[in-house]
């Protein structure tokens, strides 16, 4: 219940504010007396209801300030006084928020599908998010990458794949995380050779009854030339509680994926599984 520790913070931190500044009043009058810090009191309550969690939580801050800011000049005179304890609240809410993204996460469990892993915990897995991963090769040549990942800051999964798949796409997350994996390819060159390059960024498909988001890319190797040596889908699991699972499946050839749209019958024997 990683969202307990925030909220039991915030509410620590106010109470030892209340007992040297104003003991005389009730400490829920003290919280009320300022709507910000009340609001992201109740807001870190209610984590588990709110898309994005902590992140949409900070954008409606800081947008509200802004507003606040321009239209009224009591709300000016107001945050001059108490910019500072809504500033450190607002930073212990993000900063707890963020170092839970290196606890540990459950470890995949699909070993009664494709039997035991040829690789268990990559040495190139980042440490923020935290994540494990296992990779199987199959005899066909397919490689299968199950990955279950932290995602620091929310809870309810609604969007949390949009919002992972993003910054997935903005940073090079994503080659660093299947960069052992590619390395199972027969071309393989080597690490600075090794790009993925979106042939889409997100479709929503049905699996068995179950819609879920998957990517597909074009594995581009550098041998004598970049060219396109496989491609790789890599289906989106949102669950509740902080994590995202993943299952990512790397085929050679061209239009490998050509009859098993979403790579669906692997995904499906995952699913099931689940």
């Amino acid at each position: 219940m990683t969202w307990l520790a925030p909220l039991g913070l915030l509410i620590v931190w106010q109470w030892s504010l209340w007992r040297q500044q104003k003991p005389e009043v009730q400490f829920s009058d003290w919280l009320r007396a300022d709507p910000y810090i009340c609001g992201l009191v109740i807001a870190q309550g209610l984590i588990i209801s709110i898309p994005l969690g902590i992140w949409l939580i900070m954008c409606v801050f800081i947008f509200s300030m802004l507003i606040s800011l321009m239209i009224s000049e009591q709300q000016r005179t107001e945050w001059g006084q108490r910019k500072t304890t809504r500033a450190v609240a607002l930073f212990l809410l993000i900063s707890i928020h963020v170092m839970s993204g290196f606890l540990p996460v459950s470890e995949p469990n699909s070993d009664e599908i494709w039997g035991a892993p040829v690789i268990e915990n990559p040495e190139n897995n980042q440490f923020w998010p935290a994540s494990q991963q296992e990779i199987w090769l199959l005899p066909d040549g397919t490689i299968i990458i199950e990955t279950h990942m932290q995602t620091p800051g929310i809870i309810n999964p609604w969007f949390s794949t949009t919002a992972l798949n993003e910054y997935s796409q903005a940073s090079d997350a994503k080659e660093i995380r299947f960069e052992e994996a590619a390395s199972l390819m027969d071309d393989w060159v080597g690490p600075n050779s090794f790009t993925l390059s979106p042939i889409h960024e997100g479709v929503v498909h049905d699996y068995d009854g179950q819609k879920l988001l998957y990517t597909h890319d074009d594995v581009m190797l550098d041998l004598l030339g970049s060219h396109p040596s496989g491609e790789m889908i890599t289906v989106w699991k949102p669950t509740w509680g902080g994590e995202m699972h993943l299952l990512s499946v790397i085929k050679v050839g061209p239009d490998p994926f050509v009859g098993n749209p979403g790579a669906q019958k692997y995904v499906v024997d995952w699913l099931s599984n689940e």
